[in-house]
């Protein structure tokens, strides 16, 4: 099922005791989003391929929330990839900035756990954001920001293929700067959700989810 999903206003609610890294994440608060236009997309929910929607994904009072338990199947049967319930974005695009905003959520006990990706369209992630051990980092070990599960934070993510330039800002500080380099031509999307885990259960929630590009 595809839903189109139109963005309110943003009001996130700042985590007190989360600790903000990298070299700008001291500095005041930015606006990631200046210059940028809103746009509207469409999702697809991928979920264990032998269980409902319904049973992993659900939409409460604006918020989106999303589970997988240790054992789950991959999306698709014959998938060598982890347990995943991911909201995928539908619009590929190939040059330009674009950013994924939202205010996030990541229950005690998620860990081991990417909640959003800018993906390539086929091997490869320019922007891997996962939770470990209470902290979020992307990729394996670049930290971002520590003491950030259970309580609502707010995470934008961008990407330019054109410049290769990567940026990941907590509570609208920035966290990274950093580039991913492919060929020109080589498409990328977002996803947001859980994949993979390495406890029993990993259930992250979004909220005030905007996209943007330039």
């Amino acid at each position: 099922m595809r839903r189109t999903i139109i963005a309110a206003a943003v009001t996130a609610a700042l985590a007190a005791t989360v600790t903000i890294w990298g070299t700008q994440a001291q500095a005041a608060p930015t606006d990631p989003t200046s210059g940028l236009t809103q746009y509207t997309d469409t999702y697809k929910v991928q979920h264990p391929y032998n269980l409902p929607e319904s049973a992993r994904f659900s939409i409460t009072n604006g918020e989106y929330n999303t589970w997988i338990l240790k054992g789950d199947k991959p999306f698709s049967p014959g998938s060598s990839t982890g347990a995943r319930t991911e909201m995928r974005w539908a619009t590929n695009w190939s040059s330009g900035e674009h950013l994924w905003e939202a205010d996030v959520l990541i229950d005690p006990g998620t860990t081991g756990t990417c909640i959003m990706q800018v993906h390539v369209n086929g091997p490869g992630e320019a922007i891997y954001i996962q939770t470990k051990n209470g902290n979020l980092y992307n990729s394996v070990d670049t930290l971002l920001a520590t003491n950030i599960v259970g309580a609502w934070f707010h995470l934008a993510s961008a990407y330019n293929p054109t410049t290769h330039l990567v940026q990941i800002w907590v509570n609208n500080r920035l966290a990274l700067t950093t580039h991913y380099t492919k060929p020109a031509g080589t498409a990328f999307y977002f996803k947001n959700g859980v994949y993979n885990l390495n406890g029993a259960k990993s259930e992250t929630h979004f909220k005030n989810i905007q996209l943007w590009h330039q």
